[in-house]
């Protein structure tokens, strides 16, 4: 327990090392830090898996005790079999936060991939790029969820618009500094491919997983 308790402080609490140091560093200089960390500088920074988790996790408990558990009456009513099932996937994403971005980690990972296949990265590499860049992502929307907690609801399509946004900001900041072989105005235009194409792919397993549910409702 000693060797436990050690280890998780000197990764998630040093400030010259771990998570507190890998914030600052994706906060000034994402892409360069991600491929230097690709290239062997790893040993002050916290996994990229591990990052992710820890704030995700942290994020979700925030969102669901504070704005969820007393603002759930915005979610679609019960009066058929697609409102039902929205609502519980709703409810779902929102309990499985962490999990929630893991697979837009993993669908982010694949678009980038196909998207920029000719800048020469395995996908393992994208991955630890989308990981880090949705890490940095949700640093951010804890830094702005203050105003999703002061406008509760009233607020709840400003704020994911601003966070849409404010994703898109990230990857190209992030890819243009990263894919450093390349234009930045070629990097920026792609990425744009990439974000539009990750919402389409997200969209459509969501309305997949509406579609299954209401349909496994209906039969019930």
């Amino acid at each position: 327990m000693h060797v436990v308790l050690h280890d998780l402080q000197h990764g998630l609490f040093h400030f010259d090392k771990g998570i507190f140091y890998t914030t600052k560093q994706l906060l000034t200089k994402p892409g360069h830090t991600i491929r230097e960390y690709l290239e062997g500088k790893r040993v002050r920074h916290l996994q990229p898996f591990s990052f992710v988790i820890v704030l995700a996790t942290f994020y979700g408990l925030l969102y669901h005790y504070l704005i969820f558990k007393h603002s759930g009456s915005w979610l679609p009513k019960p009066s058929d079999d697609i409102t039902r099932a929205s609502g519980k996937i709703i409810t779902w994403i929102t309990e499985h936060f962490a999990f929630n971005i893991l697979i837009f980690t993993l669908t982010t990972t694949v678009v980038s991939y196909v998207v920029f296949k000719k800048q020469k990265y395995n996908l393992a590499e994208h991955f630890t790029l989308n990981t880090f860049s949705l890490g940095l992502f949700t640093v951010i929307s804890l830094f702005l969820f203050p105003i999703a907690y002061i406008f509760d609801r009233a607020a709840t399509l400003q704020y994911g618009i601003i966070q849409q946004a404010i994703l898109l900001v990230i990857m190209c900041w992030s890819y243009a500094q990263f894919f450093n072989n390349c234009s930045r105005s070629k990097i920026i235009g792609l990425t744009i491919v990439a974000f539009f194409a990750v919402s389409i792919v997200n969209l459509s397993i969501g309305f997949f997983a509406v579609w299954v549910l209401s349909r496994l409702t209906g039969g019930l």
